[in-house]
Order: structure tokens, then C-alpha cells, then sequence
């Protein structure tokens, strides 16, 4: 979340929106010590995929024309360029050699995930627009981002690198960063059906490549809860202001020194 007194606006990203649903004091400490912030092995890995694929879209007219073998070794340059940066958490995914999981991922990104793709689209569209409603202290509530490949349908798309596949169904009915997007592309003319796409491109960190590709699909209906949440989670952030502890939540996995950045300063402070 981050307030622009100039313009008068409170500009909201979907992760941040994400770490407050995870846990709200999460969300609050990347607002207030963003200093803690920093990547593990799997962002990593994430990161240099995506710069591979980013490359791969920018530069080859169609999936059939990609050049396999120059595309793992500029994801494996990626990657290795990401894991050496400084104070990076290291999981169960380094206890094992990680250049054949980016392999793998490569191989089921191009013969899985870049065959379905409209190609002659854009990467890396960075966005902003209004949700309509007002904040407590009467600024607007924007949303703003980058959204990794809208193709030449209108259609949206988001890598994801991750250790399982997704539920198709959980996605659907809960996964707020479609919602962003797509209420993105409706209010901004991308889109002129009542009811607009988003796909995930998911690639498994495993030796054995399998790719998955989930499509989400949002109305209206999808957007009016977006901003109804959106416009209460900010509020609530307001009125409690980012000096204060906000409610912590340790009943999921991510609350761990391995997932959480703040960890050390939070649960693991006592």
C-alpha cells in the first residue's frame, strides 16, 4: 500500500492485498520495514524463468520458432545471476542440483505452456487504474502493478513456478490476482466481453518437466468483492496507522523463518 498526498490516491498492489489476507502484521512490515525484504531460493528461480520467458516472447514470432537449447541457457544465466544475490533464503528445493528442475521447467514452459499462447502480445504491461471507491481519509483507491504477458487476444497471463500443481477450482473461487487483472483490462477497453480470461502458466520445480495451464474467468460480480475487500483492508490500515502491531496469523506454513521475511522479528522474537 502507498499513499501519494499529491495526487491524493492510495495505490494497492495484489501482492500486498495477498500478504494482508495471509496475515495482516505481514503486510504491515513490508510497508514499514521494507529493508527486511528479501528473496529465497524458489523466488529465485521464479525470477530467472521469467526473464527466460519474457526474452523468449520479445524475441521469436511463434512458439514453434524458439530456440530450445539458447532458451535453457539463458534461464540457467537467469537463474544463477538471481541465486547470487545477497541474503537469500535457502529451502529443501538447493538441497539438490537445480540445473535440471530449470531445464525441466524450460521444456514444459515451450511444449505445454507456449503452444496455447496468441503470440504478438505484451510483456511486462505495467498498470494502473481507480477502483471507484474512496478511502476513509478521502483519497481515491488505485491499483497498480505489472502483469506478465497480456497476448493478442486480450487475454492474460502469469508464469508461476511452483512445487505442486494448482487446484483448478481454489483458483477460481478465491485467487485475487485474476481479479486485479482482469477488472485492469475491462476498465481500460482490453476487453469488451462481460466475462474476460486470465490464465496461469505453471511450471513444477521437479526434474521431470510438467507444465499446467489454468484459466480463471471474472465479472463484475468479481470486481464489486475486489473492491469491497480492498476498500475495507485499507481502511482498517488507516485507522490502525504502521507504527502499531496489526492481528498476526500463525496457522499456515508460511508463517516460518524459511517463507516469512520477518519472521525473526515477529514470532521468531519469542
Amino acid at each position: 500500500m502507498r499513499l501519494d498526498p499529491q495526487e491524493q490516491r492510495i495505490y494497492v498492489r495484489q501482492s500486498w492485498l495477498g500478504d494482508y489476507l495471509i496475515c495482516p502484521e505481514r503486510s504491515r512490515l513490508g510497508v514499514a520495514m521494507p529493508q527486511f525484504r528479501t528473496g529465497s531460493d524458489a523466488t529465485a528461480i521464479g525470477t530467472g524463468l521469467h526473464s527466460a520467458i519474457e526474452w523468449a516472447l520479445n524475441s521469436f514470432d511463434n512458439a514453434g520458432a524458439i530456440a530450445y537449447e539458447e532458451m535453457k541457457e539463458y534461464a540457467q544465466n537467469e537463474v544463477k545471476k538471481e541465486l547470487s544475490q545477497p541474503n537469500l533464503k535457502l529451502t529443501k528445493i538447493s538441497d539438490k542440483p537445480i540445473e535440471p528442475t530449470v531445464d525441466a521447467m524450460v521444456h514444459s514452459w515451450v511444449t505445454e505452456i507456449a503452444t496455447e499462447i496468441e503470440w504478438g502480445g505484451t510483456t511486462e504491461l505495467g498498470f494502473r487504474y481507480p477502483s471507484g471507491l474512496l478511502a476513509s481519509n478521502g483519497y481515491e483507491i488505485w491499483y497498480e502493478g505489472t502483469m506478465d504477458y497480456m497476448d493478442g487476444n486480450g487475454t492474460l497471463w502469469d508464469w508461476k513456478t511452483a512445487g505442486r500443481k494448482y487446484y483448478a477450482n481454489e483458483k477460481q473461487n478465491k485467487a485475487y490476482q485474476p481479479t486485479v487483472y482482469c477488472q485492469f483490462a475491462k476498465r481500460n477497453g482490453h476487453s469488451t466481453s462481460d466475462t474476460q480470461t486470465f490464465k496461469f502458466g505453471v511450471m513444477l520445480r521437479q526434474e521431470k518437466p510438467v507444465g499446467q495451464i489454468v484459466e480463471i474467468t471474472r465479472t463484475e460480480s468479481d470486481y464489486r468483492w475486489l473492491n469491497r475487500q480492498t476498500q475495507v483492508i485499507v481502511n482498517n490500515a488507516l485507522q490502525s496507522g504502521i507504527t502499531s502491531a496489526w492481528p498476526m496469523n500463525d496457522q499456515g506454513t508460511l508463517c516460518s523463518a524459511t517463507w516469512c521475511n520477518y519472521w525473526s522479528i515477529c514470532k521468531g522474537a519469542c
